[in-house]
């Protein structure tokens, strides 16, 4: 039969943690020993009841000649998960810092200390409503995006961590948080610079490059998002040694992608004199492996800080992306193909943000403009 301990701790900050101890005994030996630690004392017993009636049931199944333990699965907490998520991924503020800060804010919230098995639609919906009263006053789009991250950590708990968990409290929870606003998706904006915007920005940008102190060649890389679609941290993970000089070609590895893949990498052209840029590129002698060896942040830092001094509002650098999309689909590729450069794997998303054609492009000479390849 298996025993419960609950021993209370108190940290050497004054902090009170409450172990609990499920220990499976037979012949006077303990054969199996679990143990985890909570914040309140209600939820180290439910955890503890909890495992005490699953080992005892093992013990049983063991004894009738029915166990296999290959079909059993851990359980831990969902802040224990979120940690072996980001440890698994190899997380960072500087690799995906905004799903790292996102996750890491997880373990701040009384849901981190649940069970991932025992998550419920209740606990999800207690969590968005603790995030709208946060000082930083967090908008519906925001804590969406907290519940899309932790979604993508819950769906891989049993394949890739042999974690018990599921997406029920998910698929239960989020029309009641829709219902009542606590979420809520980011509305399209459907902002495309204009041609006037895009020369300025240049224009500033090949100034800034110019100034004695500067390194990064903000113009080139401007161009290179423009012309491939790539994101600026793709940007700056680009080697040498993916480059295709025969094709003109290059990998991207890495990709980001909505159900968290490992090693999406695809294989885009370079259009439009994008291999020319890259190939005027100089090797860093620190960093000689990257083509764009500098940080993704100081590139939008540059953007912004020339954007605001031209008092040009509401475009992120992000747009840049949304722009060469929709360049491609005006010059007539078809929609699939430019998702192949894109690497978006929903064609719907593709084609519903990024793909907004500007009818007065189509006149002959903004037409016949596209055709020359001149995207500028």
């Amino acid at each position: 039969m298996a025993s419960v301990i609950i021993e209370k701790r108190v940290g050497k900050t004054g902090n009170i943690t409450h172990r609990a101890k499920v220990q499976q005994t037979h012949g006077g030996k303990v054969v199996e020993r679990l143990s985890n630690t909570f914040k309140k004392k209600t939820l180290a017993k439910t955890w503890a009841n909890k495992i005490k009636i699953e080992m005892e049931d093992k013990y049983e199944r063991l004894k009738a000649g029915h166990y296999r333990p290959e079909a059993e699965r851990d359980e831990v907490t969902v802040g224990n998960l979120i940690r072996m998520y980001i440890e698994h991924f190899n997380l960072s503020k500087d690799n995906d810092r905004t799903r790292f800060y996102v996750l890491k804010s997880f373990l701040n919230y009384e849901i981190s200390s649940i069970l991932a098995s025992n998550l419920r639609a209740a606990d999800l919906i207690k969590y968005c409503e603790e995030r709208t009263k946060d000082p930083t006053e967090p908008k519906p789009q925001t804590i969406y995006h907290d519940v899309t991250y932790l979604k993508s950590v819950m769906l891989l708990a049993k394949e890739d961590f042999n974690v018990n968990a599921d997406t029920k409290y998910h698929d239960e929870g989020y029309p009641v948080l829709k219902r009542r606003g606590l979420i809520g998706r980011q509305k399209d904006r459907s902002r495309r610079p204009t041609r006037e915007e895009l020369r300025l920005m240049e224009e500033h940008l090949i100034k800034r490059s110019e100034h004695k102190s500067a390194k990064i060649p903000y113009a080139d890389i401007l161009q290179i998002s423009l012309l491939t679609a790539m994101r600026v941290s793709e940007i700056t993970r680009i080697m040498w040694e993916d480059l295709d000089h025969d094709n003109k070609t290059i990998i991207i590895r890495h990709r980001k992608s909505p159900t968290d893949q490992e090693n999406n990498h695809n294989e885009i052209p370079l259009l439009g004199g994008a291999y020319e840029i890259i190939m005027k590129q100089n090797k860093d002698p620190e960093k000689p492996d990257l083509i764009f060896p500098y940080n993704s942040r100081s590139i939008t830092a540059g953007w912004q800080a020339v954007r605001k001094t031209l008092g040009i509002e509401n475009l992120r650098y992000h747009d840049l992306r949304r722009e060469s999309a929709s360049r491609l689909a005006e010059m007539g590729l078809p929609i699939h193909i430019v998702a192949r450069i894109t690497g978006h794997k929903n064609i719907n998303i593709l084609h519903n943000i990024y793909a907004r054609i500007d009818i007065k492009e189509f006149g002959k000479e903004g037409y016949a403009k596209y055709l020359k390849g001149d995207i500028s």
